[in-house]
C-alpha cells in the first residue's frame, strides 16, 4: 500500500525530536571547540537528513526545534531567547527559513519520485497485463485453429477412409459369399483395386505432409528425362485421363535435368489428378515443359471452372478446399505439391486462364547437360 508522505505517525515525530535532541547534545559537548555558526550548519544538515525519509510534519517540527535550541543554547547570550547582535538575529531567521524550505522541497521531491515510481509500476503492470492478454489471446486463437484443423482433418480423413473401406468390404464380401460370372468377378476385383489405390494415396499424402512439417524432405537430385517424368504421371493416371484430351508439349531437344524424380512425380501427379477431378469430360488437359535461364518450367492447364478470385491465394493451404468442391479429398494435394516444389528451391503459382480453366506454373532451379541451351 502506498504511504502518503504528508501523513506521518507519532513514531516519526518522536524520531524527529530524538534526532534533534541527540545532535544538539553532541554539539553542546563540542561547543567549546566549535563556533555557534558551525553548529547551525550541523543542525541544518541533520534536518536535511531527516527530510529524506520523514514526512513534512516531523521535518517542520525538527526545523523549528533546531532553530529554538540553537537560539537558547548556542547563540550568545546563552540560555535565553534574547539575541543581542543583529547578525545573529538574521542568521537565526535564515536558519529557520532554510531549514523549512529544505524540508518542504525535499519532501516534494520525494513525493515526485514516489509518483514517478508509481506511474512506472502502473505502466509496467499494464504492459505485463497487455502481454499476458496477448499471450492468452494468441493461445486461445492457436487452440481454436488447432481444434478447427483437427475437426477438418478428422472429417476429411473419416470420409476418405469410409468410402474405399466400404467398397473393399462390400466387394470382398460379395466375392466370398457367392459365385459370380467372370465379368462381374473382374469388376468387383477392379473396384477393390481402385479403393486400395485411393487408400494408398491418402496414406501417402498424410505421410508426405508429416515429412514436410517435420523438415525431413531433402531432395536427392539426379539426372532424369522430363519426358519420362511426364509419361510416368500420365501412365499412373491413365484411367482418370482417359476421359480427356491430354496435350503434352515438350521440346524434342529437351535436355536431361537434375531433379528428385520421386518428388517431382508426386507434384505433377497431384496437379494433373486435381485437373482431372474438376475439368469437364472431353476437354483438354495440357502438360508443358521447357528449360530457360537455368530453370525447369512446367505448366499444367485445364478447362475446368478455375478458382474464385477471393480464394485463389488460399488453395495451397493445408486442408483447404475451395467452396463447392466435389465430395472427397483431404485438401492436402496442392499443399504437398507446393512443399515439394519449395524443397527444390522453386516456386509454384496458379492463375485463372482468360478463356476458362486454371494454369499452374512451376519453376525450379535445375542443372542440365546443356547449360547453353538458350544461348
Amino acid at each position: 500500500m502506498k504511504r502518503n508522505i504528508f501523513k506521518s505517525g507519532i513514531s516519526q515525530y518522536a524520531l524527529a525530536v530524538a534526532a534533534v535532541a541527540a545532535t544538539s547534545a553532541i554539539c553542546y559537548v563540542l561547543a567549546r571547540y566549535l563556533g555557534y555558526q558551525s553548529i547551525s550548519l550541523i543542525l541544518l544538515f541533520m534536518v536535511s537528513i531527516l527530510a529524506t525519509f520523514l514526512g513534512i510534519g516531523p521535518v517542520l517540527l525538527a526545523a523549528s526545534l533546531s532553530a529554538f535550541i540553537w537560539d537558547v543554547f548556542f547563540i550568545p547570550p546563552r540560555y535565553t531567547i534574547h539575541i543581542e547582535r543583529t547578525e545573529d538575529i538574521l542568521m537565526l531567521g535564515m536558519f529557520f527559513i532554510i531549514a523549512l524550505i529544505n524540508g518542504v522541497l525535499t519532501t516534494r521531491i520525494r513525493k515526485q519520485e514516489r509518483l514517478a515510481r508509481d506511474r512506472e509500476e502502473r505502466t509496467n503492470a499494464l504492459y505485463q497485463l497487455n502481454r499476458n492478454l496477448s499471450a492468452a489471446a494468441n493461445k486461445a486463437q492457436f487452440l481454436e485453429e488447432s481444434d478447427k484443423l483437427y475437426k477438418t482433418l478428422f472429417n476429411s480423413i473419416s470420409h476418405e477412409l469410409r468410402i474405399p473401406v466400404a467398397t473393399i468390404m462390400g466387394a470382398s464380401d460379395s466375392l466370398l459369399s457367392s459365385v459370380h460370372p467372370e465379368a462381374i468377378r473382374v469388376e468387383l476385383l477392379t473396384e477393390i483395386l481402385k479403393a486400395s489405390e485411393r487408400l494408398n494415396r491418402l496414406i501417402e499424402n498424410l505421410l508426405n505432409m508429416s515429412r514436410l512439417e517435420g523438415g525431413r524432405i531433402k531432395p536427392r537430385p539426379d539426372w532424369h528425362d522430363v519426358h519420362d517424368l511426364v509419361n510416368e504421371v500420365c501412365e499412373n493416371l491413365k484411367e482418370e485421363l482417359s476421359r480427356f484430351r491430354v496435350q503434352v508439349n515438350i521440346p524434342e531437344d529437351m535436355p536431361p535435368v537434375k531433379i528428385d524424380f520421386g518428388l517431382m512425380e508426386q507434384v505433377l501427379y497431384n496437379l494433373v489428378h486435381n485437373a482431372s477431378q474438376y475439368a469437364p469430360p472431353s476437354t483438354e488437359i495440357g502438360i508443358s515443359a521447357f528449360y530457360s535461364d537455368g530453370l525447369l518450367n512446367l505448366q499444367i492447364t485445364d478447362r475446368g471452372p478455375g478458382f474464385p478470385e477471393n480464394e485463389i491465394s488460399l488453395i495451397f493451404n493445408k486442408f483447404y478446399r475451395v467452396g463447392g468442391s466435389k465430395p472427397g479429398g483431404t485438401g492436402l494435394g496442392l499443399s504437398i505439391a507446393k512443399g515439394f516444389v519449395e524443397a527444390h528451391k522453386g516456386m509454384i503459382t496458379v492463375e485463372n486462364r482468360s478463356d476458362g480453366g486454371a494454369m499452374f506454373r512451376i519453376s525450379i532451379p535445375a542443372e542440365t547437360f546443356r547449360e547453353d541451351i538458350n544461348q
